[in-house]
């Protein structure tokens, strides 16, 4: 089901002028006649911290629903401590760049989660609303149930007044950019206009990232990532929105998606997927491009997320310019015009294999790489140091020697 067919759905959001016209005091009973307002308000955060103040939003079966978010702030990802046990348990060449490790089922499903960090949100999920054949319940267990939708539904004044501390308590997050796109950019939500904290931890391919920097002309489409960058930026500007986070990551295209590209296609968008079968690894991205979408006062309240670069990597020269400081920094020291940059210790990326193997790619760039695309000049050195085109000519004059020492060997063998 498209996007569009998610956010066409009817708006079965109550009229709230009408809702106010019509809705009883209730002035003789204990909770309107008796309490102020700020025990209530005290009283209907304990019903949302009880039913969890993180909550999943996803697409499901065509429909936007939700889910409590189990992960701890600032926890660490376990997939990570798992793959180092298992390269160092199974065995691999010591010098190979890439190692095969057998996966079982379960690790198998969390490397490979939708839900990226959130594997164990998933999990539960899945364990709470699946039975154990994997069909889905009409009507999951008491335990997965919350007290949103009781507590708005109680009466007209409960949903007038509960709602603003719905919204102002609860922090939406997103791992899909779909269904972030579909309930802030297309539908015609009334929960985004008064929604005060939303997160994201996004994985997308290097072409999405890049969009809007590349295509050809403003006529053309700036591509979802662009459009949800718009999005926050007006809802910070004319909503409630006040905090934003931010975690990108990077999704790497098999060799089978190369099939889809037009070589014919030149200087459209299509011409950028050419180069995303290229990319397998952060460095890669020009992080300076993918997020000038960001804009205006959205980059005050926003967090930002990017994957850090292991000491055994090395960026290259052309693509320095292109990045945020490594150790993150903030806008008086660094020149980030966020409100702060982290880096996060990210998967490395991996190819899974039909036999129930996984291949890890753990190398680096090892010597000075030309840009994927060159923007200014037919030069692929562009951008390098001078200690990047000796070093260059210094490997291709060894390599020509040793080929020379070949060849006068041989002669001398005939």
């Amino acid at each position: 089901m498209s996007l569009k067919t998610v956010a066409s759905r009817p708006n079965t959001a109550p009229e709230t002028g009408r809702m106010r016209e019509t809705a009883d005091l209730q002035l003789g009973s204990t909770l309107f006649g008796k309490l102020p307002l700020e025990i209530r308000d005290m009283i209907y955060t304990e019903c949302w911290k009880a039913s969890g103040l993180r909550q999943h939003v996803f697409i499901r079966d065509g429909s936007l629903t939700h889910w409590p978010c189990t992960l701890a702030p600032n926890e660490a990802d376990e997939r990570l401590e798992e793959l180092q046990r298992m390269i160092q348990v199974q065995e691999a060449p010591p010098r190979s760049r890439t190692r095969t490790l057998l996966l079982d089922d379960k690790w198998a499903a969390r490397f490979s989660s939708p839900w990226h960090e959130h594997w164990r949100c998933e999990e539960d999920m899945k364990e709470k609303v699946f039975d154990n054949e994997g069909t889905y319940q009409e009507h999951p267990s008491q335990s997965s149930r919350t007290l949103f939708l009781p507590i708005l539904l109680t009466c007209k004044r409960t949903y007038l007044e509960a709602r603003h501390s719905l919204y102002s308590s609860v922090t939406l997050t997103f791992t899909d950019l779909a269904a972030a796109h579909a309930c802030l950019a297309l539908s015609p939500s009334t929960v985004a206009s008064q929604v005060r904290s939303l997160a994201f931890s996004l994985v997308l391919s290097y072409d999405t990232l890049h969009q809007h920097r590349l295509r050809p002309s403003s006529a053309e489409p700036a591509g979802p990532w662009a459009d949800l960058c718009t999005t926050l930026s007006d809802l910070v500007r004319f909503s409630a929105l006040r905090d934003v986070q931010i975690r990108l990551g990077l999704a790497v295209p098999s060799a089978s998606s190369a099939h889809g590209f037009d070589g014919r296609k030149t200087g459209s968008v299509q011409e950028i997927n050419s180069h995303d079968l290229g990319v397998n690894a952060w460095w890669q991205v020009r992080e300076r491009w993918v997020l000038s979408a960001v804009r205006g006062m959205l980059a005050r309240r926003l967090v930002v997320q990017l994957p850090r670069t292991e000491p055994t990597q090395r960026r290259p020269a052309w693509v320095r310019p292109y990045s945020y400081p490594e150790d993150g920094g903030r806008i008086e020291s660094e020149g980030v015009p966020f409100r702060r940059l982290e880096r996060y210790a990210a998967l490395p990326p991996m190819r899974f294999r039909n036999d129930g193997r996984v291949e890890p790619r753990m190398d680096a760039p090892r010597r000075p790489v030309g840009p994927l695309f060159s923007t200014t000049s037919d030069d692929p050195g562009r951008g390098w140091t001078a200690k990047d085109r000796i070093r260059v000519r210094t490997r291709e004059f060894q390599k020509a020697k040793r080929g020379l020492r070949k060849l006068v060997a041989r002669l001398k063998t005939d």
